[in-house]
């Protein structure tokens, strides 16, 4: 984990998925830095705890950030797989956070709740008293602050016994419609499955398309 890259002006977060670690997010770290960005791939306890706690880690990172000497010409990027997305939809809400962070990246992530919880709920009405992040699904979205710059990745394949529930344009366990977010600045659907969306080249390269251009395909 840790910084990696040479100085750019963007600083990129990476953050992974319910229940998964930093690990998952290597391959993207990877591609990421391969292209020269400076990224940081954090680990969040986004499986028992409490999500406060994993809020605590993101918001301190981003204060020590700015803390540590950042310019009006250096932008902060966040990058949210999955879950992650809600972890930084929760922490929309702090002023210091709309303060410093530019740009938010949504892959695959279910910013309108989940489909999938709420049926999973349905068998297990208990979940998120094990589960504790889940708790955060049963929470009104906010709305998205103008002065961010949004973009979404949403993918529309499944190979998993889940998808088959979830109807059309699912990728195995968000639906499109649980992943879209109104005020974004554009949006991409990919026909990728959930687990391995975040990790494709192919991927990465429209992440920098819309760091640096503000849309994900340009010509």
């Amino acid at each position: 984990m840790g910084s990696k890259g040479k100085t750019m002006n963007y600083r990129i977060i990476l953050i992974h998925d319910f229940g998964k670690s930093y690990r998952d997010m290597e391959k993207l770290e990877e591609h990421l830095f391969s292209m020269g960005y400076v990224v940081e791939n954090l680990n969040f306890p986004l499986t028992f705890a409490d999500l406060q706690s994993s809020k605590d880690i993101l918001l301190q990172r981003i204060h020590n950030l700015k803390e540590s000497g950042l310019t009006e010409r250096d932008e902060i990027v966040l990058i949210g797989f999955g879950f992650g997305g809600i972890l930084i939809r929760e922490c929309l809400h702090n002023k210091e956070f709309l303060q410093n962070v530019d740009t938010l990246l949504f892959i695959s992530s279910p910013w309108n709740n989940s489909t999938l919880h709420r049926r999973i709920k349905r068998v297990f009405p208990f979940i998120n008293l094990f589960l504790k992040p889940l708790r955060a699904f049963s929470k009104e979205p906010i709305q998205l602050p103008r002065k961010l710059k949004v973009g979404l990745i949403i993918g529309t394949e499944y190979y998993n016994l889940f998808g088959h529930f979830l109807g059309e344009y699912n990728d195995g366990y968000v639906t499109k419609k649980d992943c879209f977010i109104p005020g974004a600045q554009d949006v991409i659907y990919l026909p990728i499955c959930h687990r391995e969306i975040h990790k494709k080249i192919g991927t990465a390269k429209y992440i920098s398309n819309f760091i640096s251009k503000g849309k994900f395909r340009v010509n």
